[in-house]
């Protein structure tokens, strides 16, 4: 298959988002189907792509400028990042029905993510990187500007943090890319900014997060949309750090603090869930609180913990596509969705987060604490499950835009999927894991029956489908008489919840004296420079980069 191929998941969306341009000028609105489309056949392209060949493929387009290549690669990890992004989007885009505009600008996004993914440098991955993050704010806004958003600027500066990582390795080593990078140029300060890259990018942080945020929006078109392309690429980053460091961080003390950020992030969001006066504000934290249990095990920096951390984004992506269309009412599906996102047995979030666990004790000494503490925090978060079966649904959502049905039926695969973790784990993790990170003898093997570490043998087939036939029948006797009508009360209230809040209106209605806003006016600055002469502004970007590259 030729190279040029390599940009049929990047070019197919970009050709989709034309044609719904198009078609929309001339007053004509294709359907979701049409629209989907387009998400579609980057996902048909990137398995064609991959199956039949399942090695590293590249493809040089020239350069980007000072010494930084245009190229794009497809390996195991970005197969595997692509298909967390393309799949959920794909569906939504699919199902839900949007105007022209909102239409275009979330085909765009979708294929800003994959330009991102299949970046071959750190410089490209921030480029695309930083337009996802710009289309996602436009779609938010588009669909309703007085709705809560992230704002541009602190998902921007992630992007700026790994252009800056980018221009240091660029400068040091003579190249910024993955595979091309020197161990020695990843040095602390470098990986410190592509860390803090990753982590604004997903929002992962103890605090609501922006994914969480975007969860109290009157619709969820756009939000599962925006969640779907961008939260997975701040840990596409921490992964191909990886890479470029010999499938190490520069310290184990960069491993420790991450790991220990993941507990917190998931403790976090299980005691805002728990604490939750709706079923929707329980939800909002579902994708936080799985990224939390990601980033406690993708850190470890240990075969175990890396495959354990890409089966819960695997998990996580799927429950932002179920979560995307669910209604907020009490039913069936409803339950059911709990029952997933806690990690009820034997569903895949349940055996992601048992192997997730064994790899810290695995990797020993100070990461078997985290791993207690993960254990706890799932406690908790069955908890607040149990809790939210009785919690009132919310706010409500536009008909059109939830499916009730196909919600249900991806948070039962997703149940049933726990038997077949195995095959997930030799398929699909265990191949981006070894382009990464080698893979001593024995640390992490098995296929469909089992999967083989270096403690133990989890026979999840032998394992899970008892439990998977039990739940069934439990579920079949009871019914959805387990949904219960009356909410219970936390566990326990966050006393710095109220202060928090007030703290963010304060500074909200800060305001600038009359005589020095023109300082500070961005607007104004705008505005000044599109009305300048562009010679002058051409000559100052020239004086610019000459300066910086002397």
């Amino acid at each position: 298959m030729p190279s040029i191929a390599l940009l049929a998941p990047v070019l197919l969306p970009l050709i989709a988002a034309g044609v719904i341009t198009a078609f929309g000028l001339s007053g004509s609105n294709l359907g979701p189907i049409a629209v989907g489309a387009g998400a579609w056949a980057a996902v048909l392209a990137l398995l064609v792509l991959w199956i039949p060949l399942r090695s590293t493929q590249e493809l040089s387009l020239g350069q980007l400028g000072f010494g930084t290549g245009l190229q794009l690669r497809l390996d195991a990890v970005a197969f595997a990042f692509g298909l967390m992004v393309l799949v959920p989007a794909a569906l939504v885009l699919t199902l839900q029905r949007r105007n022209w505009q909102e239409a275009a600008i979330g085909v765009l996004g979708v294929a800003a993510a994959m330009g991102a993914i299949e970046a071959g440098g750190v410089v490209l991955t921030a480029l695309a990187g930083g337009t996802a993050a710009t289309l996602a704010i436009v779609q938010l806004d588009a669909e309703d500007v007085r709705a809560p958003r992230p704002r541009w600027s602190m998902l921007l500066a992630a992007w700026l943090a790994l252009s800056w990582a980018g221009v240091i390795l660029q400068v040091r080593s003579g190249t910024a890319a993955y595979a091309a990078v020197p161990v020695s140029a990843l040095t602390a300060p470098v990986f410190a900014l592509i860390a803090l890259a990753g982590l604004m990018a997903s929002g992962l942080v103890p605090w609501r997060s922006w994914p969480a945020e975007v969860w109290s929006r009157p619709s969820l078109r756009a939000a599962g949309l925006v969640v779907a392309t961008l939260y997975p690429l701040g840990f596409y980053l921490l992964v191909r750090a990886y890479e470029m460091g010999d499938g190490r961080y520069p310290q184990v003390a960069f491993q420790a603090i991450l790991a220990s950020l993941g507990v917190v992030v998931a403790l976090g969001a299980a005691a805002r869930a728990q604490s939750a006066t709706t079923r929707r504000g329980f939800f909002a934290e579902v994708i936080p609180g799985i990224g939390g249990f990601a980033l406690m095990t993708v850190a470890l920096g240990t075969p175990l913990g890396l495959v354990a951390g890409l089966i819960t984004l695997a998990f996580a992506a799927a429950m932002t596509a179920c979560l995307s269309l669910l209604p907020d009412r009490a039913g069936p599906a409803s339950l059911v969705t709990i029952a997933a996102a806690v990690g009820l047995p034997p569903a895949l979030g349940f055996g992601a987060r048992v192997v997730g666990v064994e790899s810290t004790f695995e990797a020993g000494d100070f990461f078997g604490f985290i791993g207690v503490g993960g254990t706890i925090v799932w406690v908790l978060w069955m908890v607040a499950g149990a809790r939210a079966t009785g919690l009132p649904a919310g706010r409500g959502r536009p008909t059109g835009e939830t499916f009730p049905r196909v919600a249900m039926a991806v948070a039962a695969l997703t149940l049933v999927a726990g038997p077949a973790i195995g095959l997930i784990q030799s398929a699909f993790a265990s191949p981006a894991q070894a382009d990464v990170m080698p893979l001593p003898a024995g640390s992490v093997g098995g296929g469909l029956m089992s999967m083989v570490t270096v403690t133990t043998v989890l026979p999840v087939v032998a394992l899970f489908v008892p439990l998977l036939i039990i739940g069934v029948l439990a579920y079949g006797a009871a019914g959805t008489r387990l949904i219960r009508t009356q909410p219970r009360p936390p566990l326990f209230n966050l006393p710095w919840a109220g202060a928090a809040a007030r703290l963010r209106r304060v500074v909200a209605l800060a305001a600038m004296p009359e005589q020095y806003r023109s300082i500070l006016d961005l607007r104004a600055l705008e505005a000044a420079a599109m009305g300048g002469r562009p010679l002058i502004w051409l000559a100052s970007l020239v004086a610019l980069a000459f300066a910086v590259t002397r």
